[in-house]
């Protein structure tokens, strides 16, 4: 293995740090918010809230898959665009993004806004759990856009070469959203509607404040509505970049569906709210590797359209490490505390000692979907959505299905916990089939030359 210079490894390490630490405080804060959302609805609505929550927020996912498919696909062309020095290009790239979020956002308010009812419905559970649900979901899915250009717009900061600025913002949303979930949960006791508005609100504050991002003086590229409509001549290439992490997102709503589903079947209205604790908590581990991940991408982005080969494989290995690295604290972590988890969302009981129970089988997971997460980045950055595509899609379509099926009927309950480590095990392995079968196009980012 050849060296780097010193000088070099310093430069591009500190570059790493700049666009890893901020996506990855975002995700944090995304997750801490989540736990705290959580911690209001268990106060102020118990664990029928919860359960509301638990049963229709994965349908709510389906605009953050549209706004992070848009953001992510869109942004990595224009990272892209940018590294080859075509800012007009990037311009017309970041419009066109812009027009795909709004017709995505009239697509899911209308379509699931009318369909909620009936995929509600499928559960059969009884009518006060069905009408929280309902309310829940329907506030967040009417007011959908603010989520979608969120997540759109997200992207497009970070890889306009202001990753710091991306994650101010979203902290000034999850800051918001605390203080409006505390006022409108607890002091206002308007349960799961005030959670929902709590969302919805924060969402449209940051929303906001990247658009100004664009319109103002000192973005890199400058959002122009000139010919708008003639920018859409570029939402088939953000479409196909946007696919694979579309799908991160489509996956978590499927595989919590799916969840849900098997927690009702194998443990009834209780299984349900032991499930919607551990999908406020699992997620905050897969954020953080996901933080590395959405963090390496405008950079790996960037490498490939100035034709830096040895640099992106250098800022991929080093993702690799850093989220394989939180996987395992993350299940540390979930090993020694998940006893005082339940505890926290008000929670007590049998409904507690499943929950706990269901942490500590779940735990094992997190290195492996370290692994999975930038190995999919990686691929969905530099063009390659084939690969991409197959490490997100087969998740929720084909390996977590067959586990959930076989597993519970060994050991019911704790068959679906186990479910989640057995799944991105076999996730991994293809990962490492992919590379070991090798790509002409892109090196396996492994070894670290010194042409940096």
């Amino acid at each position: 293995m050849l060296a780097l210079k010193a000088k070099n490894y310093k430069d591009m390490s500190l570059l790493f740090c700049r666009f890893v630490i901020p996506a990855l405080t975002s995700q944090l804060l995304s997750g801490v918010y989540t736990i705290v959302d959580g911690f209001f609805v268990g106060m102020g609505a118990g664990e029928a809230g919860l359960a509301a929550i638990g049963i229709s927020y994965p349908f709510t996912l389906f605009a953050t898959a549209a706004g992070a498919g848009i953001g992510i696909g869109g942004g990595a062309l224009l990272s892209i665009s940018r590294g080859r020095g075509r800012t007009r290009l990037a311009e017309r790239i970041l419009t066109s993004m812009v027009m795909l979020m709004t017709l995505a956002s009239l697509l899911v308010s209308f379509s699931f806004s009318l369909s909620l009812p009936k995929l509600i419905g499928l559960f059969n559970v009884s009518a006060e759990l069905s009408h929280l649900a309902l309310v829940y979901g329907l506030i967040l899915l009417l007011f959908s856009f603010t989520q979608i250009f969120t997540m759109g717009l997200l992207g497009a900061v970070r890889n306009d070469g202001y990753p710091r600025k991306a994650m101010y913002i979203m902290v000034s949303g999850f800051v918001l959203n605390i203080i409006l979930d505390w006022l409108w949960v607890l002091v206002y006791p308007f349960g799961v509607a005030g959670a929902a508005w709590a969302t919805v609100v924060s969402q449209l504050l940051t929303a906001v404040l990247f658009f100004y991002h664009f319109i103002g003086r000192r973005s890199n590229v400058r959002l122009r509505f000139e010919k708008a409509w003639g920018s859409l001549a570029f939402s088939g290439k953000i479409i196909t970049m946007g696919i694979p992490p579309f799908g991160v997102q489509m996956a978590a709503a499927i595989t919590m569906i799916m969840h849900n589903w098997q927690s009702l079947v194998y443990g009834g209205e209780q299984g349900i709210a032991a499930y919607s604790v551990i999908s406020y908590v699992i997620p905050v581990g897969i954020m953080l590797q996901e933080g590395v991940a959405e963090g390496i991408q405008p950079l790996i982005s960037y490498y490939h359209g100035a034709s830096l080969p040895a640099r992106r494989q250098f800022t991929a290995k080093m993702g690799f490490s850093s989220a394989f690295g939180i996987g395992l604290l993350c299940s540390a972590f979930l090993l020694l505390f998940a006893k005082y988890i339940p505890g926290f969302f008000s929670m007590s009981g049998t409904t507690a000692a499943i929950t706990v129970k269901g942490l500590i089988l779940a735990a094992p997971m997190f290195p492996f979907v370290g692994i999975v997460k930038v190995g999919a980045s990686y691929y969905q950055s530099v063009g390659q959505s084939g690969q991409s595509s197959l490490l997100t899609y087969s998740d929720p379509l084909l390996i977590l299905p067959f586990f959930l099926w076989l597993l519970p009927r060994f050991w019911k309950l704790d068959g679906i916990w186990l479910s989640m480590t057995f799944a991105n095990a076999a996730l991994s392995a293809i990962l490492i089939t992919v590379w070991a079968l090798g790509s002409r196009r892109v090196t396996i980012p492994l070894l670290v030359h010194k042409n940096i």
